[in-house]
């Protein structure tokens, strides 16, 4: 099983892509969640591995939480900005909004 590490910043999408000993395969970077899903969907055929533990951090919604106006009429942030998937399909190779 591979193991991809995605951390979405402010202005960028990093991912390190590890093989089941944590020995580094591959790193890009990516504008956008789509350039990122695209990339994702050849893991599979590129690296000859069906199953991917997707690991996808996303500073920016902690940013984004840290930044607003706390009135108490909003639920307070829960700091849910980490996501585990198991990709096991070409299709299932992919990060939602």
């Amino acid at each position: 099983m591979k193991i991809a590490l995605i951390t979405r910043y402010i202005q960028e999408i990093s991912l390190i892509l590890y093989d089941e000993n944590l020995l580094k395969l591959n790193e890009e970077s990516f504008k956008d969640l789509y350039s990122l899903n695209f990339y994702l969907q050849t893991i599979p055929k590129k690296f000859g591995e069906e199953k991917t533990l997707l690991i996808y951090n996303d500073l920016e919604k902690i940013c984004n939480q840290e930044n607003k106006p706390n009135n108490h009429s909003e639920p307070l942030p829960n700091g849910n900005n980490l996501q585990l998937i198991v990709a096991q399909k070409e299709n299932s190779y992919f990060i939602g909004e």
